[in-house]
């Protein structure tokens, strides 16, 4: 990985959330994942494992090396809904724990995408 999330792309996730699951069995760490939509994109994305989160800039890097910036308030879209549980069902998940308002309690995001 790059030495700064500042050299990848981003993908910036409205709507977005933070879900802990136990991808490598309950007895390992459970993974993090970002669930929001790409608008963009037009696309409902789930990240692989969350790696790393800059809270001053909302910006978190996954370890499939895609970066994501949460814009705005945390929420639900329909279609990352969705794709969270069909994400958890290919992965053999069947548990999961929504993180979001206790891991991201004191984030303040700001509404632009602009990382300093």
């Amino acid at each position: 990985m790059p030495s700064s999330y500042e050299q990848l792309p981003i993908v910036e996730l409205m709507d977005w959330s933070v879900y802990e699951v136990p991808l490598y069995g309950t007895d390992a760490p459970w993974t993090r994942h970002f669930v929001g939509f790409a608008e963009e994109l037009g696309l409902a994305q789930v990240s692989s494992a969350i790696l790393m989160f800059d809270m001053d800039h909302g910006v978190g890097a996954a370890a499939n090396h895609r970066v994501f910036q949460l814009v705005g308030q945390s929420g639900r879209h329909q279609e990352s809904a969705l794709l969270w549980e069909r994400w958890k069902s290919l992965n053999g998940v069947q548990l999961d724990r929504d993180i979001t308002h206790g891991y991201f309690k004191s984030l303040r995001l700001r509404q632009s995408s602009v990382v300093a």
